[in-house]
């Protein structure tokens, strides 16, 4: 009898061992779905898909740890920015791409501020954290729909991140952009491994007031400007990387 109890016992333990995290609120290790062929829990139809992939980032922001994946073979259009929250990994297949919309007006312009600088990929806010994005590629659509853009003129960033202290960028393509592929200000702890930047509109990463940022093991294809820029920025390093031009 007293074995049995004892047994009980440990059971119960265990049991509230387990829960106890979860009701304290631990970081979910979930992962969400996009698709493109009606199998995600979030599913587009190559139209203005940016809708269902906020919703999944929405949901991602108010369960912290949860993974975002975007299915492929898939070509998502972006007709306005991705928001992505603090503790979330927005990933995608090898074969998945987001592309910049037709017809859309100006984001951004050569006035406007960094803040303004609107983009595909945003973090904004000023309290973002531990972000990762990675796997897929990034289509800047310029010239597709937009040619007569001016390249360099502040338009139509492929990332603009402000803001965050913790992100990770890596094995990700940057392609046929109007402006910067990314924009990192106001941030720390920002690594950038394994990217390939292909004829961007101006520079490949642009950090400006970042702290501790590495950028390595990338290719940059430039057209205009730099492959990597950084102005006030301290603890930066820049390794491995191969930078070639193109026009």
């Amino acid at each position: 009898m007293l074995k049995r109890r004892l047994g009980t016992l440990f059971l119960v333990t265990c049991l509230i061992l387990t829960t106890v995290p979860a009701a304290l609120g631990a970081p979910s290790t979930q992962v969400v779905t996009v698709a493109g062929d009606g199998s995600g829990d979030y599913n587009c139809d190559g139209k203005n898909d940016d809708v269902q992939i906020n919703q999944a980032l929405e949901f991602a922001a108010k369960n912290p740890g949860t993974t975002v994946r975007l299915k492929g073979p898939f070509t998502y259009d972006i007709s306005d920015s991705l928001r992505i929250g603090s503790d979330t990994i927005l990933e995608g297949d090898s074969d998945t791409k987001i592309k910049l919309a037709k017809g859309l007006p100006v984001w951004g312009g050569r006035e406007s501020s960094i803040a303004q600088k609107k983009a595909m990929l945003m973090i904004r806010g000023g309290s973002a954290s531990d972000i990762t994005i990675r796997g897929f590629n990034v289509d800047g659509s310029q010239s597709d729909y937009y040619p007569n853009v001016r390249l360099g003129t502040s338009s139509y960033n492929m990332a603009t991140l402000i803001g965050v202290s913790g992100l990770t960028i890596q094995n990700m393509t940057f392609q046929n952009g109007c402006n910067d592929a990314m924009l990192i200000s106001k941030s720390s702890k920002i690594m950038i491994d394994t990217i390939t930047v292909n004829k961007c509109g101006h520079d490949g990463v642009y950090a400006y007031h970042v702290n501790d940022i590495t950028v390595k093991n990338s290719k940059f294809i430039n057209r205009t400007n730099s492959a990597v820029r950084f102005d006030s920025v301290t603890d930066g390093a820049v390794i491995n990387n191969e930078a070639t031009t193109s026009g």
